[in-house]
């Protein structure tokens, strides 16, 4: 009976042991699976929040170029220089397409009237949240709004800058537009399984992107009247919060981690069910198997994605340089290359020449046939005079239609025989408008850089008096200092 009684209290005391020993290997295993869960949440957060913070870093970018661009030549209202506005137009539309993200590039001026926009103009957009905040404050010099729904009736999210001239005077504000679905479609790819959840919301609650859980519509309100005012006030604090929820509202307890994005009024959340107990077996293997599939999903996107920041680099380099009708250098890739050169003249004394050409009588061009053949003689006289050059030699159109030459290691006498026997290819040029031929002949001023030259703006304004002289002459004549 002793024995009994000893074997049965061993064996009770054995199997309580066991038991408590069990609930701690639970509890403790549900501990560490608890804390992988949330730091691979916020694994997932962090890849999130780089790929905004990179989106939104590149539209900066593009939005800087553009803004600097306009304060230069512009931005022009359309009953003051129609094809100018067309130009500045275009120009957008070529910078909205190069960005993943634009749905729509759009310029306003100083007192927040749209002027630029493929189908409105001449709108008080003074209430919207980036006019307010850039037009009111002298500091900020940009600004990624809250969602809203824009005149077209889309939900967007706006990246507005500031376009200030050279007398640091506001002339505007241009513009990204970004549509809602644009992060729907990116978070889509990263195929999650069913169990976890990504979105992403406004800092006014409205909700962005959910994937591949939620059935909101987007730019729909958070309603946040079930969530412990205490667990708000720690995310306020602390940009970053963790807590547990039936976000879903389908019967499972989730796992959530919000994030506060640094420097937008973004808000990352990323949620996991809590199958712990159903699981226990599979969880690690799942959490292997969710994380892999998310980093693989993030790092093909972010492959993907610079392959296309390439490109648009690229491209843009191409706009920055080279005039988008005639393919020339423009102005600005002009004076970055010629001060090289004179640059080079003032160590090395090797000389060079300006040829500033002009197409005589070009605006009755214009006046009478339109400004499609305007382009067409444009083209037409850019190609013959970057067909008469060396490839060292430089061509750039300044403007309308009016071109300069840079020739390397050509003094004054052999300029002005490259420009008379230019100006005798010119002459020979037509372009074929409905059936009739139209010539064309130009101006040029020729001028050569000497010791007594201090500046390469010095010598382009010595080339454009003797351009001035060639007109005054009669046009379809070159001039040169003597």
């Amino acid at each position: 009976m002793k024995n009994r009684s000893a074997f049965f209290y061993s064996s009770m005391a054995i199997g309580i042991l066991l038991f408590f020993l069990s609930l701690f290997y639970l509890f403790t295993s549900y501990q560490t699976d608890s804390s992988r869960v949330v730091e691979r949440l916020k694994f997932n957060a962090s890849f999130v929040e780089l790929w905004l913070i990179k989106s939104f870093s590149d539209s900066d970018a593009v939005l800087n170029d553009m803004a600097r661009d306009l304060a230069e030549s512009g931005p022009t209202r359309i009953e003051d220089d129609l094809v100018k506005h067309q130009n500045e137009q275009f120009y957008l539309k070529e910078k909205e397409d190069a960005l993943p993200n634009a749905t729509l590039a759009f310029v306003v001026d100083d007192t927040c009237v749209l002027t630029h926009s493929e189908t409105l103009r001449n709108i008080n957009l003074s209430e919207r949240e980036y006019c307010k905040s850039l037009i009111n404050n002298e500091t900020k010099d940009s600004v990624v709004t809250l969602p809203f729904i824009d005149l077209a009736g889309r939900h967007v999210v706006v990246h507005g800058k500031k376009i200030i001239d050279d007398e640091r005077k506001l002339k505007g504000i241009v513009c990204l537009s970004t549509n809602l679905s644009f992060f729907n479609i990116t978070l889509s790819q990263l195929q999650l399984p069913s169990s976890m959840g990504i979105a992403i919301l406004s800092t006014n609650m409205k909700l962005l992107s959910a994937i591949p859980k939620g059935n909101l519509p987007l730019g729909k309100g958070i309603d946040l009247s079930s969530v412990d005012p205490s667990i708000l006030e720690q995310f306020y604090r602390d940009n970053e919060v963790i807590m547990s929820s039936d976000i879903y509202d389908n019967g499972t307890l989730d796992t959530i981690y919000a994030r506060k994005i640094k420097g937008l009024p973004f808000i990352v959340v990323v949620t996991k069910e809590q199958d712990y107990w159903q699981t226990k077996l599979s969880l690690s293997l799942m959490a292997v198997i969710g994380c892999f599939a998310v980093i693989i999903g993030l790092l093909l996107f972010n492959i993907n994605y610079l392959k296309k920041t390439r490109a648009q680099k690229d491209k843009y380099s191409e706009l920055a340089y080279n005039d988008y009708l005639t393919g020339v250098n423009n102005r600005r890739a002009f004076e970055i290359q010629a001060n090289k050169v004179f640059k080079t003249y003032k160590n090395d004394k090797q000389v060079f020449s300006l040829i500033m050409c002009d197409i005589d009588n070009f605006k009755e061009y214009n006046d009478k046939f339109g400004h499609d053949v305007g382009d067409q003689i444009i083209t037409a006289f850019s190609e013959a005079c970057s067909a008469q050059i060396n490839q060292d030699d430089i061509v750039a159109r300044l403007g309308g239609d009016e071109f300069i030459v840079l020739l390397h290691n050509k003094d004054k006498e052999q300029a002005v025989m490259i420009a008379e026997s230019l100006q005798n290819v010119i002459r020979d040029l037509s372009v074929l408008v409905d059936g009739q031929e139209l010539s064309m002949t130009c101006s040029m001023g020729v001028a050569t850089v000497s010791e007594l030259t201090t500046s390469l703006h010095e010598l382009l304004n010595i080339a454009d008096t003797q351009l001035y002289k060639a007109k005054e002459a009669g046009r379809n004549c070159v001039r040169f200092e003597l």
